[in-house]
Order: structure tokens, then C-alpha cells, then sequence
């Protein structure tokens, strides 16, 4: 039986993100037929296909939208299923057409356009099979956009490009909730998008649900609603939402500084109300602190080190958390719970839609290390760092979801007859047998009052370029686990695998961001910013939209019991 998802992946960040989580995807297939099968059952979210010469191909299934100007070198339909003509091996002569296409030289009307869109080095080797896992192609200084990293193939139907306007890094010219609203009453290209998603669910066996990353501070969001109300009338299936923040937001078009926070705000406030009616379980994503006017720090990450307003590297740590926390919904032999709506469903319980993520990348593991002695040392210390901004989740009334990965069974514990067990064996944890059921134990016992539900596949997380493998300090050894000798260190250019844990949680602390947001929208006066009432939005619909937004916050209210 199917359980297959569909993703959307709608903004510019919110590509760069599912670009590097395809990316780990595909950096995991294994072709070998003698090698051990896979956990992970791929065609949940990929399709089996075939291009007009009969070749087999394996895409995500995935529509994304983007400005115009950011896919470079790719055509609109991607690469795949055709090959392109090169316009600089264009004949001068029309007559001499006849030799690449079959049409009548007499007929033709040669229009000459500019040069071709410069490639980056990496998709220049790509192109020519001659990119090498080894080579430093210095991404982190070099990308322009996701389309350069991006290892994956697309489907035709895929890439939706709102032509319209012309992504830059600068000014960003799609800019409010009712922008986005508005181009989604645009018959033509509504009808586009929803004909494509149909033609994916038509083609499932049985479709589990939605995904969605969308970027939620511009007017993405507003297309993100619409397309959710969408889902939601035509097919009744579960959507779990990731809203992202860019690290690193341009300012808005025609708009100062301090006027583009408010933008900001006003679309996130907005958005939060739409998706707690609209969305099964949202969770926002960002690698900084705050996000709702001025930006926060950004999230120390143990042994992860990062420039925190680069669009590469950062999205490259959101797309590990997705990596990691869908290997619930993503399995081949689900356990209780492991489906798309089981996880929305523990997690939304009394109407909290909103959910945090967490993430240890890499999980503190030493080398030489035993996983019940490593969790018995972090005494009061969280295990995972929250990457959702203005939320820090408690130790208390927790409801989680949490997926691990790469951690080896012969890892757990000491074996009985073994001398150095004598200590671990008074540990209550040494009745475990198994990965789950030593973190299940472990939570039970630093979490009060609270529930968790707990994944675990041997399987650690592929690490290759194009990922940012510069992202890991000199602790993290080439198979993910920390160490001080120099020799682990330095036997292989970088990191190859990496142990991951990511965490999906709801409890009473996420009231304090909403709280803090809904401060931060009602201080702004709606008259101020003309562009959102030329786009329709009333100043009483607003006001009631905002009043809703505080209502959504009370179901985080400790009066609510597990």
C-alpha cells in the first residue's frame, strides 16, 4: 500500500532549504544490490518514471515557485526529459536549422537573445560528469542561488516560476500576505499550480497527506494559505507546515528599513492565524533567535560552526532538521504512529497547531562512547537546540515527537559480561534494549508530565558536497561522532556521515511567542502601510484577523491538562 506525500516548496529560502534536503536524499541512495536494504521507503516522497527514450528516472515529488531569475541554466521544465539547444551552437545561417530541428528553413524567424546564464563551477561539472566529491567549490562564497547547489533533477511539471517578478537580493518586490492572495486569484495561474498538484495525487496509491515549506515574512505566505485552503476543500488529507525565516531578509520594495520589519510582522501575525485554521501542524523554522521585528542572535549549535546570515549554509542546517524529523512518517515498516497524520494528531491536540523544532547535529556522541553514559552526562542540559524563533521549550507538559538516526545498537551499552558494565549495569537505563526505547526512558525521566513519541534507524545522515561539510568544528571525526584525536580528525577531508536528532514539540512556552508577536502587530498602524489595503485588506478585518491571533495564543494557557 502507498503512503505517499506531496511537497511544496514555495519562496526563495524555502527552495535553498528543500534544495539541500533533496540533496542529502539522493546523497543516500544506494545502488548496490549486495548492500543492506534501506530503512527509509524513498518512493513516499519521490516518483518512478520515464523520459520518450525509456530511461527510468526517480524525482521528488515536489512543486516549487519562485521569482523569475533564479533558475539560471535550467529551463522551466528542468533538464531531464529533454536536452536543450545551446544558443551559442546556433547556425547563423536559418538554412543550416534543418540540421538540428526538422522545421522549414524558409519559415523560420531567428530571434538572437543574450548569452546563456553563466553556471556555477559545480553545475558546469555536473554537466560535464566530471564533478568530484573531493574538489572545493567554496559554496559558501560562490552560490548565487539554490539552483547552483542543486544536485537533483526535477520533474517537468516541478518548477513554477512567477515571471512577473524578478527575484534580487536587494529588494524584494513581492511583498505582502494580500500580494500573494491576489496573484492566487489570477485564474491562469491558480488553475496551473492546482492542475499539477492533482496530476501528482492522481498518480499516488494512496496519499498520505501535504508538506509544505513556504517563506512566510513576504507575500509567499499569502500564497501558501490560499493553496492550503486549496488542499484542504479538494482532498480532506493532513498538511504538515514549515513557515521559514530567512536569516538574512532583503528590505522590502519602496520600503525602509523599519517599514519592512513591520511588513514582516504584519504577514507573519496574519499567516499564524490562517494556518492554525488551515494547516494540520505548522512549525516554524529559523536558525536565529528572534524573528518577529529585529532578529536575534543566532542558535548556538554545539560543534557546528556557521555564518549566520549566509542563505547556503544555514538552510543547509534547516533541511538536516527535515531530513531527520520526517524519518517518522518516511519508513518502510511503520511503527505505531508513523504516518504523517500521526504525528500531526499528537501533536495538535486542544487546537496548539504550532509546534518547535529542535535539533542535535551532531548528536553528542564521543567516539568511544556508550549512548547510556553519553545521556547520563548531560544531567540538566537540553539534548537538542531550538531552531524556531522566540520560543525556548520548558522541561515540562511537553508533547514531542523525536526521530533519531546513526546511533549503532552496539553502542547502547556495555555487554553484561564485560568488566567495564559493572557501573552501567545500576543504571535503571540498562534494561533498555534499544535505541527508542533508551531515549523514550531518557525523556520520561528529564521531561515532567510529558509525552514522547520516539523513531530510531541505524542509518546516519549521508554528509556530501554539495552540502556545507565546512559547517562541522575540528571535535566531529569523519563518522559524525566527537572526538580529540587527531588522526580521526584528519583521515578524510571532511565529515562522510553524521548522527542526527530532531524533535517536533508542542507545550504551554510557545504561548510566549505568540504573546510577543501579537504585542509586536498591534503596535503598528495598518493606515501607515497603504499596500496592504490597495491589496483588499479592510481595517476591520485586519483588527478581528489580530484579535484571533490572541485567542490562538490562549489554547497554550496551563490551564489546558495532558
Amino acid at each position: 500500500m502507498g503512503r505517499e506525500i506531496l511537497t511544496f516548496q514555495l519562496g526563495n529560502y524555502s527552495n535553498y532549504i528543500g534544495t539541500h534536503w533533496w540533496n542529502i536524499q539522493e546523497s543516500s541512495f544506494n545502488y548496490d544490490p549486495n548492500a543492506a536494504p534501506s530503512e527509509i521507503d524513498h518512493t513516499i516522497l519521490y516518483r518512478e518514471g520515464q523520459t520518450s527514450q525509456r530511461q527510468v528516472t526517480f524525482t521528488p515529488r515536489l512543486l516549487l515557485v519562485d521569482l523569475g531569475g533564479t533558475l539560471g541554466h535550467v529551463p522551466r521544465t528542468g533538464d531531464l526529459y529533454s536536452d536543450p539547444i545551446d544558443p551559442t551552437q546556433l547556425p547563423d545561417d536559418p538554412s543550416e536549422l534543418t540540421d538540428v530541428v526538422e522545421w522549414d528553413a524558409q519559415k523560420l524567424e531567428i530571434v538572437k537573445q543574450g548569452e546563456p546564464a553563466k553556471r556555477h563551477p559545480y553545475q558546469a561539472d555536473l554537466a560535464s560528469g566530471s564533478a568530484e566529491g573531493e574538489k572545493d567549490y567554496d559554496f559558501a562564497n560562490t552560490v548565487e542561488n539554490w539552483i547552483d547547489f542543486s544536485y537533483t533533477r526535477y520533474h517537468p511539471r516541478s518548477i513554477n516560476v512567477i515571471e512577473r517578478y524578478t527575484h534580487s537580493k536587494d529588494e524584494n518586490p513581492f511583498d505582502t500576505i494580500t500580494h500573494g492572495m491576489e496573484l492566487w486569484r489570477d485564474v491562469d495561474f491558480q488553475d496551473e499550480l492546482t492542475d499539477r498538484a492533482r496530476q501528482y495525487v492522481e498518480e499516488c496509491d494512496a496519499c498520505q497527506g501535504f508538506q509544505m515549506l513556504f517563506d512566510c515574512t513576504d507575500a509567499f505566505s499569502g500564497l501558501a494559505v490560499k493553496l492550503l485552503e486549496h488542499l484542504q476543500d479538494e482532498y480532506s488529507k493532513p498538511s504538515l507546515v514549515f513557515p521559514v525565516f530567512s536569516p538574512n531578509p532583503p528590505l522590502f520594495k519602496s520600503a525602509d528599513e523599519a517599514m519592512s520589519d513591520s511588513i514582516r510582522v504584519i504577514n507573519t501575525a496574519l499567516t499564524f492565524v490562517q494556518l492554525s485554521d488551515n494547516g494540520s501542524l505548522f512549525v516554524p523554522l529559523s536558525t536565529m533567535e528572534r524573528c518577529w521585528r529585529n532578529l536575534g542572535g543566532p542558535r548556538n549549535l554545539p560543534n557546528l560552526v556557521y555564518d549566520p546570515v549566509n542563505l547556503y549554509q544555514t538552510s543547509g542546517i534547516l533541511a538536516s532538521f527535515l531530513e531527520t524529523a520526517s524519518v517518522r512518517y518516511r519508513l518502510k515498516e511503520p511503527a505505531s504512529g508513523g504516518f504523517l497524520s500521526g504525528l500531526c494528531c499528537d501533536l495538535n491536540v486542544y487546537g496548539r497547531k504550532m509546534a518547535a523544532a529542535g535539533l542535535a547535529l551532531p548528536f553528542p556522541l564521543g567516539s568511544t562512547q556508550d549512548l547510556i553514559d553519553c545521556l547520563d552526562q548531560l544531567e540538566d542540559k537540553p539534548l537538542s537546540v531550538q531552531l524556531s524563533p522566540n520560543v525556548n521549550v520548558g522541561k515540562r507538559a511537553v508533547v514531542q515527537s523525536v526521530c533519531a538516526r546513526g546511533l549503532p545498537l552496539n553502542r547502547l551499552k556495555r555487554p553484561p559480561t564485560a568488566k567495564s558494565a559493572q557501573r552501567q549495569q545500576i543504571m535503571a537505563a540498562y534494561r533498555c534494549s534499544s535505541v527508542s526505547e533508551m531515549l523514550q526512558f531518557f525523556y520520561s525521566c528529564s521531561l515532567e508530565v510529558s509525552m514522547s513519541h520516539v523513531t530510531s534507524v541505524e542509518a546516519p545522515m549521508t554528509i556530501r558536497q554539495p552540502f556545507p561539510v565546512e559547517l562541522f568544528d575540528k571535535r566531529v571525526g569523519f563518522d559524525g561522532f566527537l572526538t580529540d584525536c587527531p588522526l580521526a580528525q584528519a583521515s578524510m577531508a571532511y565529515v562522510q556521515q553524521c548522527p542526527a536528532l530532531a524533535t517536533i514539540q508542542s507545550s504551554t512556552d510557545l504561548g510566549d511567542g505568540l504573546e510577543a508577536l501579537h504585542r509586536e502587530v498591534s503596535r503598528i498602524k495598518l493606515a501607515k502601510i497603504p499596500r496592504f489595503t490597495e491589496c483588499g485588506l479592510e481595517e476591520v478585518d485586519y483588527k478581528e484577523t489580530i484579535e484571533r491571533l490572541l485567542d490562538f495564543k490562549e489554547n497554550y494557557d496551563e490551564n489546558y491538562e495532558l
